[in-house]
């Protein structure tokens, strides 16, 4: 029996919890309506797109928005401010969570498509309990830094090799079903939380993510 040693978490929807509702919502109270309706969160705009893979920076992302609507008086400030209207917020819950698995001797990963704007504030969340992010993950893997986006299997592999990670004994929680699949077909086990339920009564019975030999 293989035993699971490593836990990989995606950020947002499973440890953030975001409303893509919202965010469009604040792009129109901008009276951007048109790009209002590019928010998904699970198949971004080809602009943003860009950005979580490290190509462009945020003011570049900003000054295609800028272009695509035709609005040249719209600040950066204005258009991160909309954007992280998605971050809706982390529940200490999660905090302790992630404390007591490493406490059961898990190695904790992160592995999140983002980019250089919003992890900021994401980082501001994880100091609820007065530690940094970085306090809670053995290793935190972020597509605009790796330059690869999920669901590409690179961005997956990149992270075993840094890692040194066996997949065979790692659990990946993602809320995207085509991330869930990929990582499964590369030797994970794999969960995939509804959204807003609480999911941390699997890790008591972690001997159902664990593989014959």
């Amino acid at each position: 029996m293989t035993k699971i040693k490593n836990i990989v978490f995606d950020l947002g929807g499973v440890i953030v919890d975001l409303d893509a509702n919202r965010c469009m919502a604040g792009f129109k109270k901008l009276g951007l309506d048109e790009i209002a309706e590019l928010i998904n969160p699970y198949h971004p705009a080809a602009m943003i797109g860009e950005m979580e893979h490290g190509d462009i920076t945020f003011h570049e992302m900003c000054n295609k928005m800028r272009a695509y609507v035709h609005r040249e008086d719209i600040r950066d400030e204005e258009i991160s401010w909309a954007y992280n209207q998605l971050l809706v917020g982390l529940d200490r819950s999660k905090l302790r969570l992630l404390d007591t698995l490493r406490e059961r001797g898990y190695r904790i990963y992160a592995l999140s498509n983002n980019n250089p704007m919003s992890i900021e504030t994401v980082r501001e969340m994880f100091q609820a309990d007065g530690k940094t992010m970085n306090d809670y993950f053995d290793g935190i893997y972020l597509s605009f830094e790796m330059h690869l986006l999920k669901p590409g299997r690179e961005i997956y592999e990149k992270m075993i090799l840094l890692s040194g990670m066996d997949p065979r004994e790692s659990l990946f929680l993602d809320d995207s079903e085509i991330n869930v699949n990929v990582a499964r077909e590369l030797g994970f086990s794999v969960y995939k939380p509804e959204v807003g339920e609480d999911f941390s009564p699997i890790f008591d019975h972690m001997e159902l993510f664990e593989k014959e030999e």
